[in-house]
């Protein structure tokens, strides 16, 4: 008698009465320690897309034969040698949420992340098998391990032949790495991480339930631009009317940022970048920003910088809202306030953020859609920008990157067009936030 795969499971599984989600959640966020990112991890694991995960996960719903045997064969090497791309992964993830822990409290108020913990247990094992000494058992060693670039690790770095991660570090400068974050989750794109925020989705929720829903969104997020640090937030989100006037704008605050914690304070001020207004960390020569603009970086080393007094109330944007609306934000504004200022009428994030920028010129003959990124590889930018969701039929589309990205590597537009070329993937205009406004005779 053939069995389906789905039901081979009952032979011999840990949980023979599970559903597919049920397994799929304890095999990648209790066993693997992916936690709330187990859904991410499990698409990528499984070869499949988000959505299609999601299909198979739903009450009732039954996974194909095929995905049901993948699964299965997961949970039976779960525990076997890891490949050096997985033993990355893992490390990666497992940073990431020491750093969160690290800007939540300053240090590791909890103890170690389960993920941390995972990653010590597959690596005590493989040296007790005798398969591999290379992966470290404390913190300390890992942090060392962290602070060298990839080709000094000595592990197989075939899955990257752009060599796009050959010089990344984990950490650097006394935190993680866009990198460490971009490695962490492989298979999908970094800015995924705001998703699975609980703050985007109440703030997608309120501007949804609303009229002005579409004014909620940009208010809120040019506010969280602007204001990466605030001493309270009522001084500053709360100076826009219809932010004002939202019931929950208490609770949304609260998922957006988190406290700063006294320690970061000097001498009871604390330290802001001049450029971007994040926190800066001290160093032993000059401060550390977090941005990638050369002349924030400058400004934070020559010991340059803005202060405000620390309040127990202080608070700082969540790293995901800072790395990927904040940071890049800077650029979106920059860009829609020249074209305001040359009589262009622009519209910031419409349709609940379709695209950055939708805008048309003075005498209406003339309608771009922007899209703002902050990628400092051609290879990541080419292989994950998905479209213009629509806009491609009615406006010029464009890809805009900070100068700074395309000033740093003078090949990147031409790999950039290379790769997507090699893809098949459909051309794309990319420029610089400048090299647009120039050719919009702007």
């Amino acid at each position: 008698m053939a069995y389906k795969a789905s039901q081979l499971y009952q032979w011999g599984g840990d949980m023979p009465s599970s559903s597919f989600a049920e397994r799929c959640e304890h095999l990648f966020s209790e066993r693997l320690g992916y936690g709330r990112r187990w859904k991410s991890a499990a698409a990528h694991a499984l070869k499949i897309g988000r959505a299609s995960l999601y299909r198979y996960l739903k009450p009732g719903a039954e996974a194909p034969d095929a995905i049901w045997a993948e699964l299965i064969a997961l949970e039976g090497g779960a525990s076997r040698k890891r490949s050096d791309n997985d033993m990355l992964s893992l490390i990666a993830r497992a940073l990431c949420d020491v750093q969160a822990e690290i800007d939540r409290h300053g240090w590791l108020k909890d103890g170690y992340p389960q993920t941390l913990q995972r990653v010590f247990d597959i690596a005590s094992a493989q040296r007790a098998l005798g398969d591999d000494d290379r992966w470290p058992t404390d913190l300390p060693g890992l942090t060392t391990l962290a602070l060298k670039p990839l080709y000094e690790w000595g592990i197989d770095m075939s899955w990257d032949p752009e060599g796009d991660f050959t010089a990344s570090r984990l950490i650097h400068d006394g935190e993680t790495t866009p990198d460490c974050a971009d490695l962490a989750a492989p298979g999908r794109a970094p800015e995924d991480e705001i998703t699975e925020q609980a703050g985007y989705s109440q703030l997608m929720d309120i501007c949804r339930a609303r009229h002005d829903g579409q004014a909620i969104y940009v208010a809120f997020r040019r506010g969280v631009i602007l204001n990466p640090v605030l001493s309270s937030w009522t001084e500053t989100l709360t100076s826009a009317p219809m932010l004002a006037s939202e019931s929950n704008i208490d609770a949304l605050v609260s998922s957006f940022y988190q406290p700063i914690p006294e320690s970061f304070a000097i001498n009871g001020q604390l330290p802001l970048c001049k450029v971007t207004g994040t926190l800066l960390r001290r160093q032993r020569s000059g401060f550390h920003t977090e941005s990638r603009d050369p002349a924030a970086i400058n400004a934070a080393r020559s010991g340059e910088r803005d202060t405000r007094p620390w309040r127990p109330g202080a608070m700082q944007l969540k790293r995901p809202f800072r790395r990927y609306w904040c940071l890049p934000g800077r650029a979106e504004l920059e860009l829609a306030g020249a074209l305001d200022a040359a009589g262009w009428t622009s519209e910031l994030w419409p349709k609940l953020d379709m695209v950055d920028i939708a805008a048309a010129s003075p005498d209406g003959a003339r309608k771009i859609a922007v899209d703002v990124k902050d990628y400092l590889s051609p290879y990541a930018l080419a292989k994950r920008f998905d479209g213009f969701k629509g806009y491609t039929t009615s406006h010029d589309c464009y890809l805009v990157v900070a100068d700074y990205v395309l000033a740093a590597s003078s090949n990147y537009a031409r790999r950039f067009n290379t790769l997507r070329a090699a893809d098949t993937s459909s051309p794309v205009k990319l420029r610089t936030v400048s090299s647009l406004l120039k050719e919009l005779g702007i």
